[in-house]
């Protein structure tokens, strides 16, 4: 029974790649790897932040769009919104790749962000692609200049089959 590894995937163990158990008639899907004969590798989770360029505001100005393109080595799974400004805002998120928009309408900037003591922890983790585009729409409600800054905190998640990341692409475990 082979073990060995291929594109983030390794070989199922209780079925040897085959995708089922037993013989046909009465063969069975593997209940390990789903009839796949690979089970997928989990990624290499490195913490990450994603800082976006400042959005800077002029009184009661709506519809400022901040984009902040993701690095190509690994997808960014996003934990935490948090933010800071220089008064209050709301705010929109945006992935253009899929066409979603992450909310129905403009959320308050107390409602939707947190700080970098209490940030807001996303019920469900968000994950966007590589070299994908994240984008904001935001708008002052201060009725004066208003700098915000807005920062995805979470993880890059590293393909185990080419974990390139750190030094010369060594990963350190420990």
């Amino acid at each position: 029974m082979s073990t060995g590894s291929t594109q983030g995937a390794r070989v199922c163990p209780t079925c040897g790649g085959k995708g089922s158990l037993g013989q046909a008639p009465r063969a069975q899907v593997c209940p390990n790897c789903g009839g796949q004969g690979a089970i997928q590798l989990e990624p290499i989770r490195v913490p990450f932040d994603l800082v976006f360029p400042n959005a800077v505001l002029t009184a009661l100005q709506a519809g400022l769009v901040v984009s902040q393109q993701l690095d190509q080595d690994a997808d960014l799974e996003v934990i935490d919104y948090i933010a800071n400004s220089t008064g209050t805002f709301s705010f929109q998120v945006t992935d253009p790749s899929t066409g979603r928009l992450l909310s129905n309408a403009a959320v308050n900037g107390e409602n939707g962000s947190g700080t970098a003591q209490l940030p807001r922890r996303l019920i469900e983790p968000y994950v966007w692609a590589r070299s994908s585009t994240a984008k904001i729409t935001f708008n002052d409600r201060s009725n004066s200049g208003n700098t915000v800054q807005f920062v995805f905190s979470g993880y890059k998640l590293y393909p185990r089959s080419n974990p390139a990341q750190g030094s010369q692409g060594a990963i350190v475990q420990q």
